[in-house]
């Protein structure tokens, strides 16, 4: 169902429509008083009606929870309909009752057209989309799936309900899910629960066949399928090959442990390391390696894991976890510990000694390249409303290296849209609890009434700020005094005093002034030729910002930066638009305009010396104390891996974090690879190979490539980028393609047959126990549930017509007002010519 919201955009909860009310109220009574309606046959209805506009008016007014202009709204056109009727009810003594409601009819009309004007409320609503795209997932049910990979365990096809159970509500909100089993054939299942009652007594396993039968009734391009197996097929000798010609996303999830045979020969590997794309300097991180282990079984083994150079020779101190192996299915994570002393591309290695009878050593040592930065600034912007300044402010902070953003964009009353991430974790769609406000180094406040902040919310802003944080308000319809910020613990903490509900926008276009003695302050460093010196008008011309909210006037503590040249505030200074100030150990400031993305995409081509990015970027680092601190600048490559040896039948994946010329993270240029083998005993067929990286659209300039698998040999990947037609930079890295170890009993899962089968259809192949990770990614991959929103202006009837009827006109607001003028004029035009056929006054 739609979620609705009403937004009132021109009345505050007290305002013109407060005084129409009383005056109003006070016509109905002194109407009934005039005429004496208490002595006219049916005047007590009369009486009635004025009692209740009297009685309605005060307690509108007068109760704290009633006095809002959206409840104004609401009651203005309530009060002034009982006006109406009192006033036509006069008339049945004079005309047919037929007459007085056609007049009556006509002068609701008029009102339901007028009292929108004066509160011009908008509609919203968001409405998410029912899923429809096919979701396939079909499950091995051969005789394999019936073997359990740990003594007393579940079976393997148990396992895949285990794992698949708590992600069916999930999946079924975005996708519709169809259930297939399949051994040597497929068929359909009545649904998933039907799962949980199978049996996999399938004498031969057909994946292929498999594949094509599920897809075959399904008509949707869209359509994704997933297939639960341990890959053991006896069927197809060329599976990758025989589904080449498949036009859909096939996912594999692999079922079972590779340590099948436990005649296995001993052999210890270092599978794979993770690690954050971005470690912090000084900081300690957690390195994850995964070891896989077959025929050694309780033996104590050291990790190590040091920094190398890079022709792979250790340097520093190197450190050790100890193990005690054991065979599982994923192999045994061990959490290394690490903290970065530089910034810059890390390379590190992770590595087990061999141990006695291992016939395959090559796969004991992993080599990874990681990024460590400087500590990032950890930033909240909190925005009421979706408006242009919100968004180009946002691209901003996401795209500057040295800080961490999040943004929770209110879309309708208490409910809000969060995005970014505060100390790499997801930001929930809520606003932060109390001690959550301290997790951030700036709080940004938006076009935020401050309704919708808590006396507790306030406070733990106020003393986050005291305790060494800082906060910032930027201008806005519902910002500063208009938002009702006045004597709040958040005005106590801002360098200004905000003014009452009732203070003005002031709309004269203008440039900024800097003021005598704020040029040389860290966030103002280089803004001179833009803004000028008070009398001394600014060199290079910029964009004028469409007006500010006018403050009361600054507090003890503050410095004025910037002003509105010409005008004066209520406090007969010139008028605020940028005032700082330290508060406690913490710092605040107050930008009281609204309109600088107007300096954006003019002055693009400046990148961070642009006065847009460089303002945002310097006001942020001086209020989060950093301001010493200077971006990292100029264009680059760095390439990540989290191995530099893989099996012949893994593919290579690869990651590569890409700046642009002006240092900043770009998710629009143009990355490629080319691999070249390099070992002595490369065949003559090998020729060099280029691939296109392609942007991870949740990690801003970060590029990804899976490389299907290579024959085993030595190799280097030359990573170059482009953006524009002007290289970006380059690097190189090496890698290593060994040979699998000896082949596993015939109940070994098949991981590599999986992957392969996941490769050639440009989708992922997943663990068992990564389910979760796998439906994350389907998810993130569907556009067909993202919420939908749309406005429509109750002010005008045009538009709300034009809506209705599904198709929203996009005329200019600017036109709202003399179209509905008109139609008002026209209702009451007709009553006038009715009232003189009639012979009424």
């Amino acid at each position: 169902m739609p979620n609705w919201s009403l937004d009132i955009t021109r009345q505050s909860d007290w305002d013109i429509w407060s005084w129409l009310c009383l005056l109003a109220a006070a016509a109905l009574v002194t109407h009934v008083v005039a005429t004496r309606a208490w002595t006219a046959p049916g005047g007590w209805i009369r009486l009635l009606l004025a009692g209740i506009g009297a009685a309605g008016t005060a307690a509108v007014l007068g109760l704290p929870g009633l006095g809002n202009a959206s409840t104004g709204f609401a009651w203005t056109f309530v009060l002034l309909t009982l006006l109406s009727v009192v006033a036509c009810l006069r008339l049945l003594d004079r005309i047919s009752g037929k007459r007085v409601a056609t007049l009556l009819a006509l002068r609701i009309a008029a009102l339901a057209a007028l009292v929108p004007m004066l509160f011009e409320p908008v509609l919203r609503y968001v409405h998410i989309p029912p899923p429809q795209r096919p979701l396939i997932l079909l499950v091995d049910t051969s005789g394999s799936m019936s073997f359990p990979d740990v003594p007393n365990g579940p079976t393997r096809l148990q396992s895949v309900w285990q794992r698949l159970e708590p992600q069916l509500g999930r999946l079924s909100q975005h996708f519709v899910p169809q259930v297939y089993r399949f051994a040597s054939n497929a068929s359909a299942l009545s649904g998933p629960q039907e799962l949980a009652t199978v049996r996999a007594d399938g004498g031969s396993t057909d994946i292929v066949a498999g594949i094509r039968q599920s897809l075959s009734n399904v008509v949707r391009d869209d359509a994704t399928l997933v297939v639960f197996s341990d890959g053991i097929d006896n069927t197809t000798p060329d599976i990758p090959g025989a589904i080449a010609g498949i036009n859909r996303r096939v996912y594999t999830v692999t079922v079972g442990s590779e340590a099948g045979d436990s005649a296995s020969p001993p052999n210890v590997a270092v599978a794979d390391v993770q690690a954050d794309d971005d470690l912090v300097v000084g900081q300690e991180s957690k390195l994850v390696a995964t070891i896989r282990s077959t025929a050694l079984p309780n033996r104590v083994v050291d990790v190590n894991f040091a920094e190398v150079d890079d022709l792979g020779k250790t340097i520093g101190q190197v450190r050790q976890v100890k193990l005690v192996l054991q065979p599982t299915a994923r192999g045994q994570q061990v959490t290394l510990p690490y903290t970065p002393t530089k910034i810059g591309v890390q390379r590190l290695a992770v590595w087990v000694e061999p141990t006695a009878g291992e016939r395959l050593t090559i796969d004991n040592r992993q080599t990874l390249q990681t990024l460590a930065v400087d500590p990032a600034i950890r930033v909240l912007y909190v925005e009421g409303r979706l408006r242009p300044e919100f968004r180009d402010l946002r691209r901003l902070l996401e795209t500057d290296p040295n800080i961490e953003a999040a943004t929770l964009l209110r879309i309708q009353e208490n409910k809000f849209v969060a995005s970014g991430t505060v100390n790499r974790q997801k930001l929930p769609a809520r606003l932060p609890t109390a001690t959550e406000w301290k997790a951030f180094d700036v709080i940004l406040l938006g076009d935020l009434d401050a309704s919708f902040l808590s006396t507790s919310d306030q406070a733990a802003i106020q003393q986050s700020v005291s305790d060494g944080k800082a906060l910032l308000m930027i201008g806005g319809e519902k910002a500063f005094g208009p938002g009702g910020y006045s004597g709040t613990p958040i005005e106590n903490a801002l360098p200004v005093i905000v003014g009452p509900l009732s203070s003005p926008q002031e709309s004269a276009r203008f440039v900024p002034r800097l003021t005598a003695d704020s040029a040389l302050h860290p966030a103002m460093e280089g803004l001179t030729p833009f803004f000028g010196i008070e009398a001394n008008p600014p060199t290079i011309p910029l964009p004028p910002l469409n007006g500010n909210v006018v403050v009361a006037g600054e507090t003890g503590g503050a410095q004025v930066l910037l002003t509105h040249p010409g005008k004066v505030g209520p406090d007969g200074k010139p008028m605020i638009v940028l005032a700082t100030q330290r508060y406690g150990k913490g710092r605040s400031a107050a930008l009281t305009v609204h309109s600088t993305y107007l300096w954006a995409l003019p002055l693009h081509g400046l990148g961070q010396e642009s006065p847009h990015n460089r303002l945002w970027g310097q006001l942020i680092r001086w209020l989060a104390g950093t301001d010493v601190r200077s971006r990292q600048r100029g264009a680059g490559v760095d390439a990540l891996v989290n191995r530099d040896a893989y099996p012949s039948d893994d593919p290579i994946r690869i990651r590569a974090r890409v700046r642009d010329s002006h240092g900043d993270a770009t998710r629009f240029a143009q990355v490629s690879l080319k691999l070249k083998r390099v070992d002595a005993n490369s065949p003559a067929s090998f020729s060099e190979k280029s691939y296109a990286l392609n942007p991870i659209d949740s990690r801003n300039g970060m590029y990804e490539l899976s490389i299907p698998p290579v024959g085993k040999g030595d190799y280097v990947a030359s990573i170059a980028a482009t953006k524009d037609g002007a290289a970006l930079g380059q690097t190189e890295i090496r890698l290593k393609v060994i040979p699998p170890a000896d082949e596993m009993h015939k109940l070994a899962a098949n991981h590599p047959l999986m992957r392969r089968i996941a490769a050639e259809t440009n989708a992922g192949s997943y663990a068992l126990d990564q389910v979760p990770e796998l439906v994350d990614e389907l998810i993130r991959s569907d556009t067909t549930t993202r919420p939908e929103q749309m406005a429509i202006r109750v002010g005008n009837f045009a538009h709300v017509v034009s809506a209705l009827a599904g198709k929203p006109a996009d005329w200019p607001r600017t036109y709202d007002l003399p179209i509905q003028a008109l139609f008002v004029i026209a209702l009451l035009t007709v009553e006038w010519i009715l009232r003189r056929r009639w012979q009424l006054a």
